[in-house]
């Protein structure tokens, strides 16, 4: 599947022109979207690393990696390079890094050193309604960044979860609801086999 057919980037205009016009965004959208990987592309594109890093927070490890090596197949791109990811013990950027994935301690550890994140033009905090004590120091650290800096960008990607608690903080910003269809899931419950098994009593 063209990952450009997913729900996320089929609303690319919608998105951009939410952004233009206002400093934080909150993107709500279900799981398998394309929020997470489709967003830093669309940012991309639209020339956001022009004026730093695009930078996309991961709430875990193994996400940051399945993410980054996602875009970079997408993309056409060596890694590091273009995109690249950081967390802690391990850092696959370099200087031509664009779009960095991180997990949100990597990124709170780095508002610590920079308060003005200066490296960064744009901040996507993805997963946000998973509400970690992470998510929340970070997402009171980047209120005071937006105060300081007019020109930086915020996107809160959640799924249809609080959404509008994300908005409240950040001002009443907008919210971009891409609704998708949703498929049934059946659930079958299929035991594992005994024959044969030495460890099961008869």
């Amino acid at each position: 599947m063209d990952p450009q057919n997913l729900p996320v980037y089929q609303q690319k205009s919608r998105i951009l022109e939410a952004l233009a016009v206002n400093q934080v965004i909150v993107v709500e959208s279900p799981t398998g979207s394309g929020k997470t990987t489709q967003l830093p592309v669309i940012l991309h594109e639209a020339g956001y690393a022009n004026g730093g890093i695009i930078g996309v927070t991961q709430p875990r490890r193994i996400a940051a990696i399945s993410v980054s090596e996602f875009l970079s197949r997408q993309m056409g791109v060596p890694m590091p390079g273009l995109i690249g990811y950081k967390m802690r013990f391990e850092d696959k950027t370099d200087q031509t890094t664009a779009i960095k994935i991180m997990t949100d301690g990597i990124l709170l550890q780095e508002m610590k050193l920079d308060p003005a994140m200066s490296k960064y033009s744009v901040i996507m905090v993805d997963e946000a309604h998973e509400r970690s004590l992470n998510i929340d120091f970070i997402l009171g650290l980047l209120k005071r960044v937006l105060e300081a800096r007019p020109e930086f960008k915020v996107i809160v990607s959640s799924a249809t979860i609080n959404a509008e608690v994300f908005s409240a903080y950040f001002s009443d910003c907008p919210i971009v609801k891409i609704d998708t269809q949703v498929y049934p899931v059946t659930i079958v419950w299929d035991p594992p086999s005994v024959e044969g098994n030495p460890d099961v009593l008869t």
